[in-house]
């Protein structure tokens, strides 16, 4: 009874927060919110989907470990198109809920702001993290010790396919979009198919208890570990589409461009999951599935939520967001030439991403 009682109460909190927010929302017109409420919704709305994220990315590990895959195949794809979810879904509440023109704009820079997240801030942290336990002396040298062979792999999927979006933004037609979609969608399935493939490493474990067995009682079964994963997704879908709705009214009410505002608050939301869970594997020494949870949700960023961008948008891209697919290129490409060249990932390579990410909040604020 205690388990069934603890997952109804999980529902619960979700359904009177849900109706909480929707209630404020249909109380008050836009001008009525002040910065305050609308700054306070739009953290709780943050904290409804890093909640999700947390349930799904602990669901989707034990899944993994059930499974028998590799670290490189769980973070790789279980761990990253979960904690990838909220990006995706940002794009599709805006285009659904939105104005036109918010919509729209909201939309496309949640689309390229996560690859370019994940390259460049996302990158840094893991850089900043190896670096503070070869301080620590938890590290003999500052190295990140992921799967060189998997992490080449990712990248060489994900420059090629970054690339192909640059052209057919810059010079693709209704028809070039089309067979752009179709493309992307082939190249993230040839994705799953390569990353399951991968072999697991010497030392390799999965750690992670399962929440609802910690905290609810719940056996460590493969019906109950989903059951967790589905109500993360749940926690996920209502906190975006919040998330969205006030997005777009602080950028109705403040006047900034919605385009802008998404390419910078979004996906710095959006992304934590993928920050918390790869710095937090890192810590543990398990930098395989650290940079597979990045790298998995790079690739999954710039096929899936591209295509529904590609589709669903006129996807007529300015210097700036131009200016977004280029940095996310170039930081990929430095840490590939890297890793071809000293077959190992030190730490400094991954700073560079934190250069990359400054340089362009100063070039769209400026």
């Amino acid at each position: 009874m205690k388990p069934i009682l603890g997952i109804a109460a999980v529902l619960a909190l979700l359904g009177c927060m849900f109706y909480f927010l929707r209630h404020v929302s249909h109380a008050y017109t836009p001008d009525e919110l002040s910065y305050q409420a609308l700054v306070v919704i739009i953290i709780l709305s943050m904290g409804v989907i890093l909640g999700g994220c947390e349930l799904f990315a602990n669901g989707v590990e034990n899944f993994g470990q059930h499974m028998n895959l590799s670290h490189a195949a769980a973070g790789g794809i279980l761990a990253a198109v979960g904690t990838a979810l909220p990006e995706t879904l940002v794009p599709i509440f805006a285009l659904i809920s939105g104005t036109k023109q918010h919509g729209e704009g909201i939309a496309i820079g949640a689309i390229l702001g996560a690859p370019f997240m994940l390259t460049t801030l996302a990158m840094f942290s893991l850089g900043v993290t190896t670096f503070i336990l070869w301080l620590k002396k938890d590290r003999e040298r500052p190295l990140f010790n992921a799967n060189i062979t998997a992490l080449m792999t990712d990248l060489f999927f994900f420059i090629p396919t970054m690339a192909v979006v640059l052209c057919i933004s810059i010079w693709g037609g209704t028809v070039i979009k089309s067979i752009g979609v179709l493309g992307l969608i082939i190249t993230y399935a040839a994705f799953c198919k390569v990353t399951l493939s991968h072999e697991a490493q010497d030392g390799e474990e999965y750690e992670e208890k399962l929440y609802f067995n910690c905290y609810f009682s719940c056996s460590k079964t493969q019906a109950n570990i989903v059951v967790q994963i589905l109500i993360g997704l749940l926690f996920i879908v209502v906190g975006a589409h919040i998330f969205i709705d006030y997005i777009t009214i602080v950028s109705m009410k403040s006047g900034i461009s919605a385009l802008v505002l998404s390419l910078i608050i979004a996906p710095i939301a959006t992304e934590l999951p993928e920050k918390y869970n790869s710095i937090t594997w890192t810590v543990q020494g398990k930098d395989t599935l650290a940079m597979a949870n990045i790298t998995g949700a790079m690739i999954f960023q710039s096929t899936i939520p591209i295509s529904i961008g590609l589709l669903f948008t006129r996807w007529q891209l300015g210097h700036t967001e131009l200016l977004n697919i280029m940095i996310a290129i170039t930081m990929a490409t430095a840490i590939l030439i890297t890793v071809k060249i000293k077959k190992r990932l030190p730490g400094w390579t991954l700073l560079i991403g934190g250069i990359f990410y400054m340089a362009y909040i100063v070039r769209i604020l400026g």
